[in-house]
């Protein structure tokens, strides 16, 4: 409220550094509700004002979040890793741009079924990062990462980089992403048929989750896939339905049978990867 307040204002004054800071206060909003286009939408105006500020620190910033947006909301894949690569064009020399753009696009990449050069981007992403010694971005950006590998059809790999990410986090301390992370790895190991594990982690994320809507789907997903309860199947769907992050609403449908809504969800993403992966699964319990 205050950044719209702000916003007519700061448009007199013509403080093109004053209006990217409010875009970006706009679009936080929508993170924890996982509204990812408008989040996208955002951004483009507060990285538009930065441009015109001429601050490339702040360039950097909203850049390298609008690459995530891209990443888990709408935006098909193609049109996605499009606009993540002319942001790299923008600040080809931003090191710490290039990792966190760099890993959005192997997430994407991955969806398209380009399992090998989606890991040697990741890979490329990784080293760039612990060169800038940015271990928090490692453990959190390792859900894509994770992704990629489950895409892939490897639980097994998926299931390891969450663990050692949960780990990370816990010892840095960061909870509330911990919990997010905790759900993932909860889901991975339901489907790995490890039900105990599965399900203690789904307690701890709920033990630790905040607001974030994510979470609060990710860790009903996984201990209804863990336990069978089609109850809470169907809150996470419900917790799902207003967001647009393609991701947890096709597993939240999934959680609650409903195949053919997940393959949508997927199809508008343009998700080759995560049809294939359904209709693997349905071949084998069929």
């Amino acid at each position: 409220a205050v950044a719209e307040a702000a916003i007519p204002l700061l448009g007199r004054l013509r403080d093109d550094l004053g209006l990217a800071k409010a875009w970006f206060l706009k679009s936080e909003v929508h993170v924890h509700a996982c509204r990812w286009g408008a989040r996208a939408e955002n951004l483009e105006r507060a990285l538009g004002y930065a441009r015109g500020a001429g601050d490339r620190n702040e360039q950097s910033t909203f850049a390298s979040q609008l690459a995530v947006a891209l990443y888990c909301g709408p935006t098909p894949v193609d049109e996605a890793i499009e606009r993540c690569e002319r942001l790299l064009a923008e600040l080809p020399d931003d090191r710490s741009l290039r990792a966190s753009v760099t890993g959005s696009i192997a997430g994407l990449r991955a969806m398209q079924g380009e399992f090998e050069e989606a890991r040697r981007l990741q890979r490329a992403a990784r080293a760039l990062q612990e060169e800038l010694g940015h271990r928090f971005r490692i453990a959190t950006r390792s859900l894509i990462a994770a992704e990629i590998e489950a895409l892939a059809g490897h639980p097994r790999e998926a299931t390891t980089i969450l663990r050692w990410a949960f780990g990370e986090l816990r010892e840095m301390g960061a909870s509330s992403v911990m919990s997010t992370v905790a759900a993932f790895l909860a889901d991975a190991l339901a489907a790995e048929g490890a039900i105990d594990d599965a399900i203690r982690y789904s307690e701890m994320s709920e033990r630790h989750a905040d607001l974030d809507v994510a979470t609060q789907v990710m860790w009903r997903v996984a201990r209804a896939n863990a336990t069978r309860d089609l109850a809470l199947a169907r809150e996470a769907a419900e917790l799902a339905q207003p967001t647009d992050y393609i991701d947890i609403r096709a597993r939240a449908l999934l959680a609650v049978g409903d195949t053919d809504g997940a393959v949508r969800e997927y199809q508008r993403k343009e998700n080759v990867a995560g049809i294939r992966r359904i209709a693997a699964a349905s071949a084998r319990s069929s």
